[in-house]
């Protein structure tokens, strides 16, 4: 009797965590005016010509907002962009080389003016920025713009 008790407890703990871990991984629709001002801001800041095509609360409830071009923006729980992709590989609004350090900015003007953005991504420990062009490439950046490395792509 004892076993029963314990496999019919170990199941329910089981079903418990799978449900839990489901939910956390489930996309929820967000309405555009549901969206937090900071994302609004940063949207109609570097995407004025695009209309917000869906947004959602996706994994750590992190923000995605889609745009009608194509573009998707992550932030974070705090409203913060984390990426910004294009996945059709189009180039990304010009305004968008302003959210990199002043450094990589330059750089980036210096180096490959004529080559398209059409990814950035942040974390911790600095950024990525994937480019078409003559040579498609990748380049890290630290946090404070300084160059780690540059790849083809």
């Amino acid at each position: 009797m004892k076993k029963l008790w314990i496999n019919a407890l170990l199941s329910a703990l089981f079903i418990s965590i799978s449900l839990f871990v489901y939910a956390e991984r489930r996309e929820k629709e967000v309405k555009i005016e549901d969206l937090p001002q900071n994302i609004q801001e940063f949207i109609s800041t570097h995407f004025a010509e695009e209309m917000i095509s869906s947004a959602r609360i996706v994994k750590y409830g992190y923000h995605k907002v889609m745009l009608s071009n194509g573009d998707e923006v992550l932030f974070d729980r705090k409203g913060r962009w984390l990426e910004i992709d294009n996945k059709m590989e189009n180039a990304l609004p010009a305004s968008t080389i302003s959210l990199l350090p002043q450094p990589a900015q330059e750089y980036m003007q210096q180096r490959y003016p004529k080559h398209l953005m059409y990814s950035i991504e942040r974390d911790k420990d600095g950024y990525e920025i994937k480019m078409t062009g003559e040579r498609p490439m990748k380049i890290h950046f630290d946090s404070k713009g300084n160059l780690i490395n540059e790849k083809i792509d």
